[in-house]
């Protein structure tokens, strides 16, 4: 599920895909060329939520190199590169695809991520960064307590905040 921050501290839960015509759009080109392509990469996607607390797009996709995609992911690059017929142009659409599906998978994922966007650098896409509410957010939130109430010599407390956020970051890292 994705939620996204309020100025007053909640949480509003973003209920709608991005780009829904276009995404339909990218997935009809994928289906095309490769009908069992799109569940390769969704169960990707999936597998690298459970075990992350934080994510991208290009994290879950690259081997290093924003151009060098592991095997699942590759069916997007060629399905629209058999559509569009700019190499540079495609690159881009399939960055956009996966971007799309990677908003997919996150908005119909059990966990709560909270989401940020940054422009890329030298282009005018942005960036998605996730984050897991309470695997990384909430988390952090209760380190930094314990941190506090260390400080203020109450060690039993911080020793109880410590074990709760290594409960809630313990969810992603199953096996």
């Amino acid at each position: 599920m994705l939620v996204r921050f309020t100025i007053e501290g909640g949480c509003i839960p973003i209920r709608e895909q991005a780009r829904e015509e276009t995404f339909e759009h990218y997935l009809q080109m994928l289906g095309r060329f490769d009908p069992t392509a799109e569940l390769r990469a969704r169960t990707a996607i999936r597998e690298y939520l459970s075990h992350h607390t934080e994510f991208t797009a290009a994290r879950i996709a690259c081997k290093g190199a924003a151009d060098e995609w592991h095997e699942e992911f590759e069916p997007l690059y060629t399905a629209l590169a058999r559509e569009f017929t700019e190499e540079a142009t495609a690159h881009e659409e399939a960055g956009k695809f996966l971007g799309l599906l990677v908003w997919s998978e996150a908005l119909n994922n059990p966990e709560r991520w909270h989401f940020t966007k940054y422009p890329k650098l030298d282009t005018d896409l942005m960036v998605t960064n996730y984050f897991a509410m309470d695997g990384h957010i909430c988390a952090s939130v209760k380190d930094r307590q314990a941190e506090n109430s260390r400080r203020h010599g109450d060690e039993a407390r911080a020793l109880d905040l410590e074990a709760a956020a290594e409960a809630l970051r313990a969810r992603f890292r199953r096996a």
